[in-house]
């Protein structure tokens, strides 16, 4: 029995069709463990809606670093390093390096802010530890912090403006890689804005305002006069060197994973 000419072309293509069609293949453990933490931590976003102090900010720094973490175990995997060297020519590979330089920098100048807002806080401590009632917080030093924060969210903002959510054609195991280190990035930047949020107190109208409009975010008030709190030195120390902790930490880690990068890149 013979084929007509347009018959093979049919079968062919339909062997080609049935050529394509796979299975769906199953996440890897470390895919599932980079999405767990993601929903952790949208989860935690969502509760800063209701209450936004030290206490929360430090453990959104701590899910941060462990999302970072499990980020390093998925880039780890070999399938992963030998997809990521396939492409490392495509704008893709290129927009993963550039968007862990930015919240790297990001992250970087983050923890210099709160570096100085603890120094000039412990002033604070110092004067009232000297019972200094003429000391009045530099609303310079407010107005700075006020301008960089509102900088380091403009930049924040300007990653996902450009890059957003570019679809991806790739295969199964690449493209889950690619989904959760964009979306780790994104959670990044809403993370270290909150904390900016946290940080940038409005300029005070009167000097009583100017002295404890900050310091009221790391102490704890007793009713030793009307304008003057019971300073809680343990709590201050905790609270402030907390968030600096946790920033360190990120900044090593996310360091880490920019390394991993490059160096997935480099063979």
């Amino acid at each position: 029995m013979a084929f007509s000419s347009s018959s093979s072309s049919s079968l062919c293509k339909n062997r080609k069709t049935i050529r394509s069609i796979s299975l769906p293949t199953r996440p890897h453990p470390s895919t599932l463990q980079v999405e767990e933490e993601l929903t952790n931590l949208k989860t935690w976003e969502s509760s800063t809606s209701r209450i936004l102090d030290a206490e929360k900010i430090s453990s959104g720094l701590a899910s941060l670093e462990r999302l970072y973490t499990c980020v390093d175990d998925l880039l780890s995997l070999p399938q992963t390093q030998q997809a990521l060297s396939h492409y490392q020519h495509e704008n893709l590979v290129n927009e993963l390096l550039d968007r862990s330089m930015r919240v790297l920098d990001i992250c970087g100048s983050v923890r210099d802010l709160v570096s100085q807002v603890k120094e000039h806080l412990r002033d604070v401590q110092s004067a009232l530890r000297r019972k200094k009632s003429d000391f009045i917080l530099d609303v310079s030093f407010l107005k700075k912090l006020k301008k960089e924060s509102k900088t380091s969210v403009a930049n924040l903002k300007q990653i996902e403006h450009f890059y957003g959510s570019k679809p991806l054609n790739l295969d199964t195991h690449l493209s889950s890689v690619i989904r959760v280190i964009r979306e780790s990035s994104e959670v990044s930047v809403s993370v270290f804005g909150l904390l900016l949020s946290f940080f940038s107190v409005s300029i005070p109208k009167s000097k009583s305002e100017t002295k404890w409009s900050m310091v009221s975010k790391f102490i704890q008030k007793g009713a030793t006069s009307k304008d003057q709190p019971r300073i809680c030195m343990e709590g201050f120390d905790c609270n402030i060197e907390g968030i600096e902790n946790g920033l360190d930490l990120m900044f090593r880690r996310m360091i880490r994973t920019r390394a991993t990068l490059l160096n997935i890149l480099s063979h």
